[in-house]
Protein backbone atom coordinates (compact mmCIF):
# COMPACT_ATOMS: atom_id res chain seq x y z
CA UNK A 1 0.00 0.00 0.00
CA UNK A 2 1.16 3.46 -0.84
CA UNK A 3 1.48 5.29 2.27
CA UNK A 4 -0.59 7.95 2.90
CA UNK A 5 1.40 11.47 4.33
CA UNK A 6 -0.19 13.41 7.40
CA UNK A 7 0.51 16.58 5.21
CA UNK A 8 -0.05 17.71 1.67
CA UNK A 9 0.70 21.06 -0.65
CA UNK A 10 0.19 21.63 -3.91
CA UNK A 11 3.46 20.98 -5.87
CA UNK A 12 5.38 19.31 -8.27
CA UNK A 13 4.67 15.26 -7.90
CA UNK A 14 1.63 15.84 -5.31
CA UNK A 15 -0.59 14.50 -8.92
CA UNK A 16 1.45 11.43 -9.17
CA UNK A 17 1.32 10.81 -5.85
CA UNK A 18 -2.35 10.98 -5.51
CA UNK A 19 -2.34 8.74 -8.52
CA UNK A 20 0.09 6.00 -6.66
CA UNK A 21 -2.50 6.13 -3.43
CA UNK A 22 -5.67 5.06 -5.77
CA UNK A 23 -4.07 2.39 -7.76
CA UNK A 24 -3.05 0.76 -4.27
CA UNK A 25 -6.43 1.83 -2.80
CA UNK A 26 -9.41 1.54 -5.30
CA UNK A 27 -12.77 2.02 -4.09
CA UNK A 28 -14.47 -0.85 -4.12
CA UNK A 29 -16.27 0.03 -0.78
CA UNK A 30 -14.20 -3.06 0.97
CA UNK A 31 -13.12 -1.04 4.24
CA UNK A 32 -12.46 -3.82 6.99
CA UNK A 33 -11.66 -6.50 4.13
CA UNK A 34 -15.32 -8.51 4.57
CA UNK A 35 -15.87 -9.03 0.80
CA UNK A 36 -15.21 -12.49 -0.21
CA UNK A 37 -15.03 -12.12 -3.82
CA UNK A 38 -12.70 -11.91 -6.24
CA UNK A 39 -11.71 -8.78 -8.11
CA UNK A 40 -12.99 -8.16 -11.17
CA UNK A 41 -15.57 -10.82 -11.28
CA UNK A 42 -19.63 -9.87 -11.94
CA UNK A 43 -20.12 -10.67 -8.21
CA UNK A 44 -17.65 -8.39 -7.25
CA UNK A 45 -18.81 -5.39 -9.26
CA UNK A 46 -22.64 -6.66 -7.69
CA UNK A 47 -20.98 -6.70 -4.23
CA UNK A 48 -19.39 -2.92 -4.55
CA UNK A 49 -22.57 -1.57 -6.11
CA UNK A 50 -24.74 -3.49 -3.08
CA UNK A 51 -22.55 -1.30 -0.78
CA UNK A 52 -22.34 1.77 -2.72
CA UNK A 53 -25.89 2.69 -3.44
CA UNK A 54 -27.32 1.30 -0.20
CA UNK A 55 -25.33 3.57 1.82
CA UNK A 56 -27.69 6.28 1.79
CA UNK A 57 -31.31 6.35 0.97
CA UNK A 58 -30.87 9.61 -0.82
CA UNK A 59 -29.39 7.36 -3.73
CA UNK A 60 -32.64 5.30 -4.04
CA UNK A 61 -35.16 4.89 -6.25
CA UNK A 62 -36.28 3.26 -9.47
CA UNK A 63 -32.84 3.87 -10.57
CA UNK A 64 -29.83 4.41 -8.36
CA UNK A 65 -28.71 8.07 -8.21
CA UNK A 66 -32.36 9.29 -10.23
CA UNK A 67 -32.35 12.09 -7.82
CA UNK A 68 -29.24 13.51 -8.85
CA UNK A 69 -28.69 12.24 -12.39
CA UNK A 70 -31.32 13.35 -14.69
CA UNK A 71 -30.81 10.23 -16.77
CA UNK A 72 -34.16 10.23 -18.68
CA UNK A 73 -32.47 13.73 -20.22
CA UNK A 74 -29.22 11.71 -21.52
CA UNK A 75 -29.91 9.90 -23.74
CA UNK A 76 -28.16 10.00 -27.02
CA UNK A 77 -26.31 12.90 -25.44
CA UNK A 78 -22.65 13.24 -25.26
CA UNK A 79 -21.83 12.65 -21.17
CA UNK A 80 -17.92 12.88 -19.62
CA UNK A 81 -17.45 10.96 -15.78
CA UNK A 82 -14.55 12.40 -14.12
CA UNK A 83 -13.59 9.44 -12.07
CA UNK A 84 -14.62 6.73 -12.83
CA UNK A 85 -12.96 4.38 -10.19
CA UNK A 86 -14.49 0.45 -10.53
CA UNK A 87 -17.49 1.72 -12.77
CA UNK A 88 -20.69 1.77 -10.65
CA UNK A 89 -21.85 5.13 -12.29
CA UNK A 90 -20.19 4.24 -15.34
CA UNK A 91 -22.70 1.36 -15.55
CA UNK A 92 -25.52 3.47 -14.50
CA UNK A 93 -24.78 6.26 -17.71
CA UNK A 94 -24.18 3.45 -20.26
CA UNK A 95 -27.51 2.04 -19.59
CA UNK A 96 -28.73 4.84 -19.71
CA UNK A 97 -28.75 5.13 -23.69
CA UNK A 98 -26.06 8.34 -23.66
CA UNK A 99 -22.80 8.15 -25.42
CA UNK A 100 -20.33 8.17 -22.73
CA UNK A 101 -16.76 8.87 -21.81
CA UNK A 102 -15.06 7.60 -18.21
CA UNK A 103 -11.95 8.96 -17.23
CA UNK A 104 -9.92 8.09 -14.49
CA UNK A 105 -5.97 9.18 -13.38
CA UNK A 106 -5.51 4.95 -12.59
CA UNK A 107 -4.88 2.59 -14.94
CA UNK A 108 -6.39 -0.10 -12.03
CA UNK A 109 -9.75 1.91 -12.69
CA UNK A 110 -9.77 1.70 -16.46
CA UNK A 111 -8.87 -1.50 -16.41
CA UNK A 112 -11.36 -2.77 -13.80
CA UNK A 113 -14.17 -0.42 -15.27
CA UNK A 114 -13.66 -1.89 -18.86
CA UNK A 115 -13.68 -5.23 -17.20
CA UNK A 116 -17.32 -4.46 -15.70
CA UNK A 117 -18.49 -3.18 -19.20
CA UNK A 118 -17.72 -6.33 -20.65
CA UNK A 119 -19.24 -8.14 -18.43
CA UNK A 120 -22.24 -6.36 -18.67
CA UNK A 121 -22.51 -6.44 -22.16
CA UNK A 122 -21.95 -2.37 -22.52
CA UNK A 123 -19.86 0.03 -24.23
CA UNK A 124 -17.98 3.63 -23.44
CA UNK A 125 -14.95 5.15 -24.24
CA UNK A 126 -12.80 4.59 -21.24
CA UNK A 127 -9.59 6.14 -20.39
CA UNK A 128 -6.68 7.28 -18.78
CA UNK A 129 -6.41 10.76 -18.33
CA UNK A 130 -5.59 13.37 -15.39
CA UNK A 131 -8.56 15.73 -15.36
CA UNK A 132 -6.51 18.81 -14.66
CA UNK A 133 -5.44 18.68 -18.35
CA UNK A 134 -8.09 16.98 -20.01
CA UNK A 135 -7.23 15.81 -23.95
CA UNK A 136 -10.77 16.78 -25.39
CA UNK A 137 -11.61 19.70 -27.61
CA UNK A 138 -13.94 22.76 -26.62
CA UNK A 139 -17.40 21.85 -26.08
CA UNK A 140 -17.51 18.28 -26.95
CA UNK A 141 -19.99 17.25 -23.88
CA UNK A 142 -23.81 17.96 -23.08
CA UNK A 143 -22.96 16.53 -19.29
CA UNK A 144 -20.41 16.43 -17.07
CA UNK A 145 -19.98 14.10 -13.91
CA UNK A 146 -18.24 13.69 -11.17
CA UNK A 147 -18.72 12.16 -7.38
CA UNK A 148 -15.92 12.63 -5.27
CA UNK A 149 -13.26 12.81 -7.22
CA UNK A 150 -12.01 16.62 -7.95
CA UNK A 151 -11.24 17.23 -3.91
CA UNK A 152 -8.72 14.47 -3.85
CA UNK A 153 -6.58 16.24 -7.02
CA UNK A 154 -3.87 18.50 -6.79
CA UNK A 155 -5.95 21.47 -8.18
CA UNK A 156 -9.07 21.09 -8.26
CA UNK A 157 -9.52 24.59 -9.77
CA UNK A 158 -8.39 23.45 -12.96
CA UNK A 159 -10.06 20.62 -13.06
CA UNK A 160 -13.57 23.27 -13.04
CA UNK A 161 -12.01 25.47 -15.64
CA UNK A 162 -10.93 22.44 -17.70
CA UNK A 163 -14.94 20.92 -17.74
CA UNK A 164 -16.33 24.56 -18.44
CA UNK A 165 -13.69 24.42 -21.76
CA UNK A 166 -14.77 20.74 -22.44
CA UNK A 167 -18.66 21.52 -21.91
CA UNK A 168 -21.34 22.83 -24.58
CA UNK A 169 -22.75 26.12 -24.02
CA UNK A 170 -25.81 25.36 -21.91
CA UNK A 171 -24.28 21.92 -20.48
CA UNK A 172 -24.30 21.00 -16.72
CA UNK A 173 -21.60 19.73 -14.61
CA UNK A 174 -23.05 17.89 -11.68
CA UNK A 175 -20.32 17.31 -8.60
CA UNK A 176 -19.85 16.46 -5.20
CA UNK A 177 -17.17 17.54 -3.30
CA UNK A 178 -15.93 17.02 0.86
CA UNK A 179 -17.91 19.77 3.29
CA UNK A 180 -15.95 21.32 5.65
CA UNK A 181 -18.52 21.45 8.57
CA UNK A 182 -20.32 17.99 8.29
CA UNK A 183 -20.84 16.17 11.45
CA UNK A 184 -18.04 13.64 10.25
CA UNK A 185 -15.22 16.47 9.28
CA UNK A 186 -16.06 17.77 13.01
CA UNK A 187 -15.50 14.47 14.68
CA UNK A 188 -12.49 13.83 12.20
CA UNK A 189 -10.77 17.19 14.17
CA UNK A 190 -12.02 16.30 17.44
CA UNK A 191 -9.79 12.51 16.88
CA UNK A 192 -7.51 14.58 15.90
CA UNK A 193 -7.11 16.71 19.02
CA UNK A 194 -7.75 14.28 21.67
CA UNK A 195 -4.68 12.15 19.54
CA UNK A 196 -2.15 15.04 19.45
CA UNK A 197 -2.43 16.31 16.46
CA UNK A 198 -2.52 19.34 16.69
CA UNK A 199 -0.26 19.64 19.47
CA UNK A 200 1.86 18.43 16.62
CA UNK A 201 1.86 21.27 14.67
CA UNK A 202 -0.91 19.33 12.21
CA UNK A 203 -3.14 22.12 10.94
CA UNK A 204 -6.99 21.25 10.51
CA UNK A 205 -6.73 20.89 7.03
CA UNK A 206 -4.52 17.90 7.42
CA UNK A 207 -6.38 16.35 10.24
CA UNK A 208 -9.36 15.86 7.92
CA UNK A 209 -7.40 14.40 5.57
CA UNK A 210 -5.73 12.16 7.67
CA UNK A 211 -8.66 10.63 8.77
CA UNK A 212 -10.12 10.20 5.16
CA UNK A 213 -9.95 8.17 1.83
CA UNK A 214 -7.23 9.70 -0.72
CA UNK A 215 -3.63 10.81 -0.79
CA UNK A 216 -5.59 14.03 -1.06
CA UNK A 217 -8.73 15.28 0.03
CA UNK A 218 -9.81 18.61 0.57
CA UNK A 219 -13.18 19.67 2.23
CA UNK A 220 -15.37 22.89 1.49
CA UNK A 221 -17.83 25.45 2.53
CA UNK A 222 -20.73 26.11 0.56
CA UNK A 223 -19.31 29.17 -0.33
CA UNK A 224 -15.68 28.58 -1.09
CA UNK A 225 -17.32 25.10 -3.58
CA UNK A 226 -19.66 28.62 -5.03
CA UNK A 227 -16.95 30.66 -5.68
CA UNK A 228 -14.62 27.85 -7.30
CA UNK A 229 -17.22 27.14 -9.78
CA UNK A 230 -18.01 30.96 -10.42
CA UNK A 231 -14.23 31.57 -11.00
CA UNK A 232 -13.71 28.50 -13.02
CA UNK A 233 -16.92 29.98 -15.37
CA UNK A 234 -20.26 28.63 -14.04
CA UNK A 235 -22.99 31.07 -13.46
CA UNK A 236 -24.88 30.54 -9.80
CA UNK A 237 -24.28 27.28 -9.38
CA UNK A 238 -27.27 25.18 -7.14
CA UNK A 239 -25.81 23.46 -4.34
CA UNK A 240 -26.96 21.26 -1.52
CA UNK A 241 -25.83 18.84 0.97
CA UNK A 242 -25.88 15.31 1.07
CA UNK A 243 -24.72 12.49 3.27
CA UNK A 244 -24.87 8.68 4.19
CA UNK A 245 -26.67 7.46 7.02
CA UNK A 246 -23.83 5.48 8.58
CA UNK A 247 -21.99 9.05 9.08
CA UNK A 248 -25.13 10.01 12.12
CA UNK A 249 -23.13 7.16 14.52
CA UNK A 250 -19.14 7.69 13.48
CA UNK A 251 -18.22 4.20 15.57
CA UNK A 252 -15.74 1.83 14.06
CA UNK A 253 -17.87 -0.71 11.81
CA UNK A 254 -16.29 -3.88 13.03
CA UNK A 255 -17.01 -6.33 15.76
CA UNK A 256 -19.06 -5.60 18.81
CA UNK A 257 -19.40 -1.44 17.67
CA UNK A 258 -19.96 -2.85 14.45
CA UNK A 259 -22.91 -4.44 15.23
CA UNK A 260 -23.76 -1.99 17.51
CA UNK A 261 -23.65 0.35 14.98
CA UNK A 262 -25.73 -1.36 12.65
CA UNK A 263 -28.87 -1.92 14.94
CA UNK A 264 -28.99 1.71 16.17
CA UNK A 265 -29.19 2.70 12.63
CA UNK A 266 -31.56 0.71 11.74
CA UNK A 267 -33.91 2.54 14.51
CA UNK A 268 -33.25 5.82 12.59
CA UNK A 269 -35.89 6.29 10.33
CA UNK A 270 -35.16 7.10 6.98
CA UNK A 271 -36.85 10.72 6.80
CA UNK A 272 -34.85 11.65 10.34
CA UNK A 273 -31.69 10.99 8.87
CA UNK A 274 -32.36 12.63 5.75
CA UNK A 275 -33.20 15.80 7.45
CA UNK A 276 -30.12 15.87 9.80
CA UNK A 277 -27.74 15.02 6.82
CA UNK A 278 -28.95 17.79 4.62
CA UNK A 279 -27.93 20.15 7.20
CA UNK A 280 -24.29 18.23 8.14
CA UNK A 281 -23.40 15.49 5.64
CA UNK A 282 -20.42 14.69 4.61
CA UNK A 283 -20.99 16.05 0.80
CA UNK A 284 -21.79 18.98 -1.15
CA UNK A 285 -23.38 18.38 -4.64
CA UNK A 286 -23.91 21.30 -6.80
CA UNK A 287 -25.15 21.70 -10.34
CA UNK A 288 -23.57 24.33 -12.32
CA UNK A 289 -24.39 25.18 -15.70
CA UNK A 290 -22.57 26.55 -18.70
CA UNK A 291 -24.78 29.45 -20.15
CA UNK A 292 -24.28 32.08 -23.07
CA UNK A 293 -22.46 35.04 -21.92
Amino acid sequence: MYKKSETFRKGEGLQQRSRLWWNANPMSYDWYGTAATCEGSIDFFREIDKRFFGSSTFYSGHRPFERLIPFHQLQGKRVLEIGCGMGSHTQLLAETGCIVTAIDLTPRAVEMTNKRLRLQGLVADVRLMDAEKMEFEDEEFDFVWSWGVIHHSASPENIVREVYRVLKTFGQFRVMVYYRRSLEACVSVARGALSGKLFKGMTLEEIRNCYTDGYIARFYTQSEFSEMLLSGGFLAPEIRIVGQKSELLPLPGTGVSGRLKSALLKGIPDSAAQLILSKAGMFLFAVAAKVDR
